[in-house]
């Protein structure tokens, strides 16, 4: 698959604490004198984990919504290990950070996700991810030619539909197909690696335009693997972008909900059609570094 890290961050800091209470601020404020008591699913097995084995407080927060599809719980959980493994004076590379992450996610919470999200989020940039039978990912750095480049930056647009979904219990449905040996599900899942391999050569070509022609293609098999899922919503945003010039339009993440990405050759129409559908714009840029510590005080 090809996957681009966009820069909407999650920052989290963490300190020794001065008391004998973990003390954490995320959505809403813990605090606790036994770790395993920590009611956040990803801090307590972050702490578990990769903790010090000291009391410690920590604060995060987040750019964008949970649950909508922009990858946020992978890189909540990225940069959580990150920070962790800081405290505790350890640099992880890279790949053993995001495969610490997806080992939280899907060992630890029993999660029905995947590992893009967490690769993208330590690994940074535009990269194409490759997922091995036996478990490990490759990871193979894309370049940015300049009509993607300025395509990124001016006519790749990200429009909120109004809704949320937890990934995994979407994608749940999914794995049981997958397992009870649906053959519709296989062709489909087939055709999307194909599309997936077709986009890596749009985006080595430099070719936002033939990118812009597979994410409709995308989309398409998405909303047939998905098709028990109500996107009327969706749909209508869809179908306004498009009529407005829009030569894409896919759903981020899982499905069900979160954020449209649409390529506009004439963004300001775009964005006066949804702006006028209350669907508000996200505004973004690639982000090429990936998860970073600062040590400090």
């Amino acid at each position: 698959m090809v996957s681009a890290a966009i820069d909407r961050h999650v920052r989290m800091r963490v300190r020794k604490a001065d008391g004998e209470r973990w003390v954490l601020d995320h959505l809403e404020r813990e605090e606790v004198t036994d770790p395993a008591r920590i009611e956040h699913p990803i801090l307590r097995a972050a702490v578990a984990r990769h903790g010090p084995g000291h009391p410690l407080e920590l604060t995060s927060a987040g750019d964008v919504e949970p649950g909508t599809g922009l990858g946020s719980s992978g890189a909540y959980t990225v940069a959580a290990v990150k920070a962790l493994a800081a405290l505790g004076g350890r640099d992880l590379e890279t790949a053993e950070l995001a495969e610490a992450a997806c080992r939280i996610e899907i060992d630890d919470l029993d999660r029905t996700v995947g590992k893009q999200d967490q690769y993208a989020s330590a690994h940074g940039g535009l990269n194409a991810l490759s997922f091995e039978r036996d478990e490990s990912v490759r990871v193979e750095r894309l370049t940015v030619g300049p009509s993607l480049r300025m395509a990124l930056r001016d006519r790749f647009l990200l429009f909120f539909t109004g809704g949320s979904r937890s990934a995994a219990g979407v994608l749940a449905g999914q794995v049981e197909r997958t397992l009870a040996g649906d053959g519709a599900l296989e062709r489909n899942l087939a055709a999307t690696a194909e599309a997936a391999r077709a986009a890596r050569s749009a985006l080595e070509a430099d070719d936002p335009d033939a990118f812009a022609a597979l994410m409709e293609r995308q989309w398409e098999l998405k909303r047939e693997r998905l098709s028990h899922l109500p996107m009327g919503r969706i749909e209508e945003l869809r179908a306004l972008a498009l009529c407005s010039g829009a030569g894409g339009a896919m759903l981020m993440g899982a499905g069900g909900g979160g954020y449209l990405l649409v390529y506009a050759p004439d963004p300001d129409a775009v964005r006066t059609a949804l702006g006028a559908a209350g669907a508000p714009e996200l505004e973004f840029d690639l982000d090429e570094s990936g998860c970073q510590a600062q040590r400090g005080e």
